[in-house]
């Protein structure tokens, strides 16, 4: 099996060095996952060593042919190993970097030390392998020199539920409001999104999200705290539509307790 293994600098790896082109065998019964024997990624992702090498200027990179035994979720190990080749550019990370978490953690970590090309060229990488909008999401929020409106249209497509639109309205400058609050009412199914929406992004339509949370709430919670905490919501059409919604009585006490007694 072709894949990717991390190493200590020097490809080292448990105190054992290890050299390009070499083939190492240990007997197969006695390899453990997790113990014993030739360790390295389950799908040939980058990605995968983040857990046991930090990304660092000691940590190494390099192909390998392993001839595996065990397996388990991101890793197996095998009896047999062969260091094809240590990847040396940040073309071939990139590459072998399935979802993106590498190259958004790589830049996270190593900001300080990139070529704003570089930033660019993993920003470009996280928009392609990213699947939900996460990492484009972080991406935009913790690394600088980076194209807000290509990560915003990346989660806006990418976000499936509304929570990544809200994250991104309330935690990064220049963001289309309006694009994402629409993004919101639109994928949000409970409410919950356009209710915090409404709470903490300044700058959005009010009657817009409101009659979303009318629309979307099941049992009444969202129109409560959507009542309770957004300046300029219509009061007395949330508290009938908690009425009809709440099959328990739990959200309209709440209601009465810390709404009624302000009105």
């Amino acid at each position: 099996m072709i894949t990717i293994k991390a190493f200590n600098k020097g490809l080292v790896c448990r105190e054992f060095k290890y050299e390009i082109g070499k083939t190492y065998k240990i007997p197969k019964n006695d390899v453990k996952i997790c113990n014993n024997g030739f360790h390295a990624s389950a799908h040939c992702d980058i990605s995968e060593t983040i857990y046991y090498y930090p990304i660092s200027e000691d940590t190494e990179y390099a192909l390998v042919d392993i001839n595996v035994v065990y397996s388990i979720r991101d890793k197996v190990v095998g009896d047999k190993i062969k260091v094809i080749k240590k990847l040396k550019t940040l073309d071939e990370l990139i590459e072998y970097d399935k979802t993106g978490e590498w190259c958004y953690l790589f830049v996270r970590y190593n900001a300080k030390k990139i070529k704003k090309d570089d930033v660019k060229k993993l920003q470009d990488a996280v928009l392609q392998k990213d699947k939900t909008g996460k990492l484009c999401y972080y991406f935009a929020r913790d690394v600088e020199n980076v194209n807000i409106k290509k990560l915003q249209d990346a989660v806006l497509q990418k976000d499936k539920t509304g929570k990544l639109c809200y994250y991104f309205a309330r935690n990064i400058r220049n963001t289309d409001i309006n694009k994402l609050q629409d993004a919101i009412i639109e994928k949000d199914e409970t409410g919950k999104w356009c209710t915090y929406f409404a709470i903490n992004v300044k700058n959005t339509n009010i009657a817009k999200l409101e009659d979303a949370v009318i629309r979307k709430d099941e049992t009444g919670r969202w129109c409560a705290y959507f009542a309770e905490d957004v300046d300029g919501a219509n009061v007395k059409k949330l508290e009938n539509m908690i009425i009809e919604k709440d099959k328990t009585g739990k959200w309209y006490t709440y209601f009465s307790e810390n709404i009624v007694e302000e009105l």
